[in-house]
């Protein structure tokens, strides 16, 4: 069965700027932090683990696309970051805390704001060079 939304998300990946696909991996996590909080609450431990694991793997491939070299002191930052945010939710996940999830959530909504004013920037300026200066491999 054809999916237009499906369709459409994938063409926005594979056509999207780096630092749009950033802002997307940051809302693909706290979406699924959002799920795994209320899965949580629900008592549904399964699926908190699936969407809790989900938003990990999302904080680590972020974690990934860091180019220490290029990003400088910003990119060694963002590392610790990501890395906390992963231990963090590793050890959310295992308690089965709820309270740890939305502290992750959180941190990725304050970093999310961030980014979205760095985007803005880009787009309104025309200065792609900019992107260079986090670190992300482009």
């Amino acid at each position: 069965m054809y999916k237009p939304y499906k369709a459409y998300m994938e063409a926005d990946i594979h056509t999207s700027s780096p630092l749009k696909l950033v802002l997307m991996l940051y809302e693909g996590a706290i979406t699924f932090l959002n799920k795994a909080v209320q899965y949580s609450e629900a008592g549904d431990i399964k699926n908190k683990n699936i969407y809790a694991n989900k938003a990990r793997d999302i904080v680590m491939e972020l974690n990934n696309a860091l180019n220490i070299d290029q990003g400088g002191e910003l990119a060694q930052g963002l590392r610790r970051i990501y890395l906390f945010m992963n231990r963090h939710l590793i050890q959310a996940n295992w308690r089965n805390d709820v309270r740890g999830l939305e502290e992750v959530r959180q941190m990725l909504s304050n970093l999310l704001e961030g980014w979205e004013n760095a985007y803005l920037q880009v787009r309104g300026n025309g200065d792609a060079p900019r992107l260079h200066a986090t670190g992300l491999q482009v």
